[in-house]
């Protein structure tokens, strides 16, 4: 039995927010290693919901299918964010 590419998306997003933020538990906040910490973070969340939008933006839209493209976008522009500010914060600290 062969899984759809949709579930296969679905698991990739799962997995990604289970383990993203992995990198940052180990830090104190406010120090610099905390800040680079962010940055995978980030890019992992980033990056797996840019690979869930792209999916669900093909597949026609359900209630089921909107959600789920709503919930990636916040959770796209929220690991973007991290990346961003970490970066201005370590500009900042130099």
């Amino acid at each position: 039995m062969a899984i759809s590419n949709r579930a296969k998306r679905i698991v990739v997003y799962t997995i990604s927010l289970l383990i993203a933020p992995m990198f940052v538990m180990p830090h104190e906040p406010g120090t610099r290693s905390f800040s680079i910490s962010l940055l995978p973070c980030g890019v992992i969340l980033a990056l797996s919901s840019f690979y869930l939008l792209r999916g669900e933006r093909k597949t026609p839209r359900g209630l089921l299918s909107t959600k789920l493209f709503v919930t990636s976008l916040f959770t796209f522009l929220f690991g973007a964010m991290m990346v961003v500010g970490a970066i201005a914060y370590l500009v900042k600290k130099g």
